[in-house]
């Protein structure tokens, strides 16, 4: 994969990461609040393991784009219509 794109999606999925932890800090619910930092919180973990960068060794993908970023880039990089203007990363 692209050094580049690479980067641009791990910032992109990242971003939304941060906004989901941001809006949780704003949540009065503390149950809600704490159940999307720890979504988060095991996304990030999950993807630490599958290396966007060099390759995902764990999925044996080579430098193509593993199964888990893919779904982490359909769910929090292309987002329909209608949830781009609620909410943005």
């Amino acid at each position: 994969m692209d050094e580049v794109l690479a980067r641009l999606l791990h910032e992109r999925v990242v971003g939304y990461l941060d906004a989901v932890d941001r809006l949780a800090a704003l949540e009065e619910s503390r149950t809600t609040a704490f159940e999307a930092r720890r979504l988060a919180a095991a996304w990030r973990a999950l993807l630490a393991l599958h290396d966007l960068t060099n390759g995902c060794k764990a999925c044996a993908r080579g430098r193509r784009l593993c199964s888990v970023w893919r779904v982490a880039c359909g769910y929090f990089v292309h987002r329909l219509p209608w949830e781009r203007r609620r909410f943005r990363a």
